[in-house]
Parts: structure tokens; C-alpha cells; sequence
């Protein structure tokens, strides 16, 4: 829930996240998000923490100049982990991973292999129709059932312009749009007691089952309602 209020609104989904690449990816140049079931009873101990880290001056209070100051912190943060993942980006690497006997080419069962050893070195058991399928459609340009070296080359140097851009370029404004959402008394700042409610309100709206608990299947289902609320 952390990463949930005090960052994500700016937080950005990295193109080394999409599936095949991931698939590819050593854990040096990659680090899968985690998705976890959270709880209910956890949301007060987690607001409590990042409400201790952004409340600078420790009166118990969240101004627009501490969200701000907070959220330049995460920024540079964020910039220079996006310029040294974007430095590690190895394509050359990732291709001959993928590429299991080496003939230059992927092929769809290739990489459903490379991505089930992923899957079944996490004890999960492996999936069909996965999201690799999808990206693999969308590498193979020539639609001819296999990634050339040079279909693969075109896309990872789109994904590294991507990369580079996130470490430079992010959504602002959150902590602004924070203070008013989360302000209900509007006297110009929060205290933990809105922020705690702010937050309570958030994790209601998305369990979806309302079973106190809350997965990431109904995490990506809240999204589009999410969306349409702000359009």
C-alpha cells in the first residue's frame, strides 16, 4: 500500500517487464514486480510508515511542500535505477538465452520452454496462453512463426529508448493531486488520520469481494474503473 499512495500515480510499468523480454532478462538486469495478496488489517501499519518518511518535520501533518519534496526524492531515485538497467540492457545476451539451440532464430516453443523453466523454478506450475505468446506475436513483424536476431534488435532498441525516457521523464503533479484527495477537511494538509481513511477507501473500492484481502487479479480489475473515473 506504500508504493500504492505515495507513488503510484507516477509509477511506470518498465518495457523490461513485458513478458518475452522478461523471460530473458538474468536477475541483475531484471526484478519481476511481486505481486501480492495484501490485507486490510495491513493498510494502517504500512500508511503509518511512508506517513512517518514524508512528514518531515514530524508534526503530524503532510503539506504540498513535503509531498513535493518527497516525491523529488523518489523521482532522482527512480532516474538512476532507470540508468543503470537501461546500461545493463543486453539484447545480445537476452536473444542467445531465448535462443536455446542457437540458430539464430526464437520460435514460439523456445520461448514457451524458457518461460516455463522460469515458471517452474518459482514452483509455479507452467501456463498456457501466456503473455509471452502475445509479445512474441508482436516481435514477429514478418508474422513467419519466428524472431529473427534482427526482429529482435528493432524492438529492444524501442524498449531501450523507452527505459532511458523513464528515467528522465515521469508524471507530475501527485503530490498535489494527494493533498486534495486526501484532505477532507481542507485545511490545506493531511493528517494521518485522512490519510489512513483515504487509504481504507482505496483498498475498499478494489476488493472487489470485499474479503478483506486483496489480490492482484483484483488490482487489475480496479484499474479501468479507476481510469474512467478520472477521465
Amino acid at each position: 500500500m506504500n508504493k500504492t499512495f505515495l507513488g503510484g500515480a507516477a509509477a511506470i510499468a518498465l518495457a523490461t517487464g513485458s513478458a518475452l523480454f522478461a523471460q530473458a532478462a538474468t536477475p541483475a538486469q531484471h526484478a519481476p514486480h511481486r505481486q501480492q495478496a495484501e490485507l486490510r488489517t495491513d493498510v494502517q501499519g504500512h500508511v503509518a510508515k511512508m506517513f512517518a518518511r514524508v512528514d518531515a518535520n514530524h508534526d503530524g501533518f503532510i503539506t504540498d511542500a513535503e509531498m513535493q519534496a518527497a516525491g523529488a526524492q523518489r523521482e532522482a531515485k527512480f532516474a538512476e535505477h532507470a540508468k543503470e538497467r537501461a546500461d545493463k540492457f543486453d539484447p545480445a545476451a537476452m536473444f542467445a538465452r531465448l535462443d536455446t539451440n542457437k540458430d539464430g532464430k526464437i520460435t514460439q516453443a523456445e520461448a514457451d520452454a524458457v518461460h516455463n523453466a522460469r515458471a517452474q523454478a518459482k514452483g509455479k506450475a507452467p501456463s498456457k496462453g501466456h503473455a509471452a505468446a502475445g509479445m512474441f506475436a508482436r516481435l514477429d513483424s514478418n508474422k513467419d512463426s519466428m524472431i529473427t536476431r534482427a526482429e529482435f534488435d528493432t524492438a529492444a532498441a524501442q524498449m531501450h529508448a523507452r527505459m532511458e525516457q523513464a528515467g528522465v521523464h515521469r508524471g507530475g503533479g501527485f503530490g498535489e493531486h494527494m493533498i486534495q484527495a486526501a484532505d477532507l477537511n481542507k485545511d490545506g494538509k493531511v493528517s494521518a488520520a485522512e490519510m489512513q481513511q483515504m487509504a481504507l477507501q482505496h483498498f475498499d473500492k478494489a476488493d472487489l469481494n470485499h474479503d478483506g484481502k486483496l489480490t492482484p487479479d483484483e488490482r487489475k480489475q480496479s484499474r479501468p474503473a479507476k481510469r474512467a473515473q478520472k477521465a
